[in-house]
């Protein structure tokens, strides 16, 4: 495609050339010959360090936010941040505008949402492609492996298109507010906003609890998307339906709490719980497989948007009881009388609605494992240490991704925020506090059943900058001899 095609809005910059573009670039060391590369100052790293590279090995041309880059071949473009996703749109032929986009955001349930919906939409009969924390599925089935929630902008329209050409009808994607803050899905033509949830988490990257509330806003405020669907069982949430009911009608809520558009009561079943969910315009019920009310209001998020597509109720009934849940999500892992949970929970509010979840369900001493991230949002630790304590018998604090801080300093954090430590022990060593558990478990008479928390899904486990490979699942499967 010739450069003038997709960047109208560089024409008369200086060093601008009209010539014919092979591929589009913000990772230099992934240009080719005939590439442009994008030289975005970001987070960690300035993608204006690596022009030499870029240049090296054969862009054609590089565009930079960077007003002290005059090289030849670099053009300036102060809006470039805003511009790179709408550029990116227009390189791939405005994929979005082919496919019905689900766009869905919250502090937890992002993952249960997109790819619950993605599965329902194909046993419905219409292939729908999704993006993750855990795949990027171009059509509902094969899947590739995410690095990040939200990915760059070039990648999402990259991806779009990839879903069109694999004859996808519906897209649904994770926003995360570190990739709404930095506008990563502009250009996207989006059909539903959704929030899941909203509670403490990033504060180390936006500040304060305000600027993280106005990243999430830009989803539904920014972005314009056509139809919104709310959460509206926390504080943030109900606000925001309140606000955007008045800006679009098609504004819906979402509650297992209050009265709502999609409204779900519980009853306890066989297979875990037995939903029964008011719609617009039909009831419905069906059994899930997991104890979780709250991972049940992601799935009804989910539903939401296929009832407003008007997908046939029973047969979303049916298919939802005999949906499989994505991995790491409470996941129950059992053998005779030792259960233990797998759960992603990494904030506050995760872990307090797990465990809450679990002693509804289970009348032994709860066990749990749990650590914190390192680099990251300092301020929730003690928070999560005093959930823990609240609804623990016995709490194990290990390692989470201490990544490059020091392990007992986050580990003091989470204790810091508890009143005694008498029913604590430390392990830093995540695989022992797993394994001491269980089998502490199996020599105990009197029964327990364990919350192992935080990576979920996770393979790995980060390190002073080293990756090493780590399963919580699979350490649990061989300690209990699974």
């Amino acid at each position: 495609m010739k450069s003038s095609e997709f960047l109208p809005e560089l024409i008369k910059l200086k060093n601008f050339r009209d010539i014919e573009i092979s591929d589009i670039k913000v990772d230099s060391r992934e240009v080719h010959e005939g590439d442009i590369f994008f030289a975005i100052k970001g987070h960690n790293l300035d993608g204006n360090d690596f022009i030499p590279l870029a240049f090296e090995r054969g862009a054609s041309l590089v565009v930079t936010d960077s007003k002290n880059k005059h090289a030849s071949n670099v053009i300036y473009f102060k809006d470039l941040k805003h511009y790179i996703g709408i550029f990116a749109s227009r390189f791939f032929g405005s994929p979005s505008l082919a496919l019905k986009t689900i766009c869905i955001t919250g502090t937890n349930g992002k993952t249960t949402a997109v790819e619950t919906f993605s599965s329902l939409c194909n046993l419905l009969g219409d292939k729908c492609a999704y993006m993750s924390t855990i795949n990027f599925s171009k059509d509902g089935s094969s899947l590739e492996k995410s690095s990040l929630t939200t990915p760059d902008a070039i990648s999402i329209h990259r991806n779009l298109y990839t879903a069109k050409q694999n004859d996808a009808k519906y897209l649904a994607l994770e926003a995360s507010s570190h990739g709404l803050e930095q506008e990563r899905l502009n250009g996207v033509d989006i059909d539903y906003a959704v929030l899941t949830s909203f509670s403490h988490d990033h504060l180390d990257y936006h500040g304060d609890i305000n600027a993280y509330q106005s990243a999430k806003e830009k989803l539904f405020l920014d972005l314009n998307p056509k139809r919104n669907i709310v959460c509206i069982d926390s504080s943030f949430g109900k606000k925001l339906y309140e606000d955007l009911a008045i800006k679009n009608p098609h504004t819906y809520s979402v509650s297992i709490k209050h009265k709502a558009d999609f409204q779900a009561s519980f009853a306890e079943s066989p297979a875990g719980i037995k939903v029964h969910l008011k719609t617009i315009d039909k009831d419905l019920s069906f059994e899930l497989k997991t104890i979780s009310k709250y991972l049940a209001s992601n799935i009804i998020c989910s539903i939401a948007v296929l009832s407003l597509e008007g997908f046939n109720h029973s047969l979303i009934e049916e298919y939802a009881q005999n949906m499989n849940l994505p991995s790491g999500r409470l996941e129950k892992i059992s053998k005779g009388d030792l259960i233990v949970y797998v759960d992603y929970a990494h904030t506050p509010e995760a872990l307090q609605s797990s465990l809450e979840e679990i002693k509804r369900n289970h009348h032994e001493p709860l066990w749990c494992v749990f650590g914190c991230g390192g680099d990251r949002d300092k301020d929730k630790r003690p928070l999560m240490g005093a959930v823990a304590q609240d609804y623990s018998d016995h709490i194990v604090v290990t390692n989470d991704n201490p990544r490059t801080e020091n392990q007992m300093q986050i580990i003091n954090d989470i204790l810091s925020g508890m009143d005694g430590h008498d029913n604590v022990l430390i392990e830093t060593d995540r695989k022992k506090a797993i394994q001491s558990v269980i089998a502490e478990l199996k020599d105990n008479k009197s029964g327990g059943v364990v919350l192992i928390a935080g990576k979920g899904h996770e393979n790995y486990q980060e390190i002073d900058g080293h990756f090493f490979e780590f399963n919580d699942k699979q350490i649990v499967q061989s300690s209990m001899d699974i």
